[in-house]
């Protein structure tokens, strides 16, 4: 399984999804600190900021360059924090 999380915060969902073998795709987070967490632990992933232009065109170009073009060939989980 893969993961893109959105609000991502600092990284439940995304640690969530290690343990479980997952492997993390991307994540969408505004706040500067969740962003510096996210880079840190997955380095390989597609950190997005603004949730307002994280559309499926630069989801497309950016998880290609990183996963090759069959990533949407694998089954995705899409995951939302909230305050």
């Amino acid at each position: 399984m893969k993961l893109i999380s959105l609000f991502s915060g600092i990284g439940g969902f995304e640690l969530a999804a290690e343990w479980m073998g997952w492997e993390v795709y991307a994540s969408c987070e505004l706040n500067d600190f969740g962003n510096k967490v996210l880079n840190h632990y997955w380095p390989n992933a597609y950190h997005h900021r603004d949730i307002h232009t994280f559309n499926i065109q630069t989801l497309n170009e950016e998880l290609t360059k990183r996963f090759g073009t069959r990533w949407r060939a694998n089954d995705i989980v899409l995951t939302g924090g909230f305050p």
